[in-house]
């Protein structure tokens, strides 16, 4: 069981996010991206998206990782996972998030790998100051 992944992003975030789980924990299945530019209309990045679904979703689902709730990736990642079974869209893509997903995800279902993607998110976002103060 291999829930696939797309990373959906305004600019070139997401390239730049896979690239650097690829530099941490190395080549991953199943994993797409799709960047949106200044030009796209929806309608167009949802095609784009979809097609990166139909890439990675082997049968076992898929995440849409986007970078904002409510903008223009998240919308287009919405309208098809309402349209689409298993594919869950989840705001706020963060690199812990996708690290934890790519040594995590293997022998996990949607809904697991949902759950790992929101807990690794909120809790990879820390401070200097907070962690000093525990030490």
């Amino acid at each position: 069981m291999l829930v696939g992944i797309v990373l959906v992003s305004h600019g070139e975030m997401a390239n730049g996010m896979l690239e650097a789980a690829r530099m941490i924990v190395g080549e991953q299945e199943g994993v797409a991206t799709v960047s949106l530019t200044e030009m796209d209309a929806v309608e167009g990045l949802m095609e784009r998206v979809a097609a990166a679904l139909d890439r990675v979703d082997t049968g076992d689902g898929a995440l849409i990782l986007v970078d904002v709730f409510g903008a223009s990736p998240f919308n287009a990642g919405s309208r098809l996972a309402m349209q689409r079974p298993k594919v869950e869209v989840v705001s706020g893509m963060n690199l812990p998030m996708l690290l934890e997903l790519a040594i995590k995800r293997e022998g996990r279902d949607l809904e697991e790998c949902t759950a790992i993607a929101r807990e690794a998110g909120t809790t990879g976002v820390r401070t200097l100051s907070n962690a000093l103060k525990k030490s």
